[in-house]
């Protein structure tokens, strides 16, 4: 059996407010795809084009269960984006307005940014050094 990632589902409570952060502010590509049903592109749910792996945001309204999600979700999960240049990305990110919750980090792999959608789910952003891709 082989597993792969074939996307990261994150259910919202304020979905127009939680759009505009990934779409406008973070410049995540949005994925035209219809996904039929009764959802509703851009009003209750959206896909995210990303390589490997799509993210995809949810209307915590559309859900057919009852979600037991403390908010904001301080441990469950941290969101890895991997970009080309970290330095350049916290300096557009940061005059769009978001907030780095520590000062850049470095590793042996490369280096990494962590800071929280309007939600408090945390996202890093990393860069890897070279031989390390």
């Amino acid at each position: 059996m082989r597993f792969r990632t074939g996307v990261v589902l994150l259910r919202v409570r304020d979905f127009p407010r939680m759009l505009s952060f990934y779409r406008d502010t973070l410049g995540l590509p949005v994925d035209p795809v219809d996904p039929g049903g009764t959802y509703r592109p851009l009003v209750d749910w959206v896909k995210f084009a990303l390589e490997p792996t799509a993210i995809e945001l949810i209307a915590e309204s559309r859900a057919k269960a009852p979600v037991d999600l403390p908010f904001p979700r301080a441990n469950a999960l941290w969101l890895a984006l991997r970009v080309d240049d970290l330095f350049e990305a916290c300096r557009v990110l940061g005059q769009k307005g978001v907030l780095f919750t520590r000062p850049i980090g470095e590793e042996d792999w490369g280096w990494y940014a962590h800071f929280k959608d309007p939600e408090g789910n945390r996202l890093q952003i990393y860069q890897p050094k070279p031989g390390f891709e």
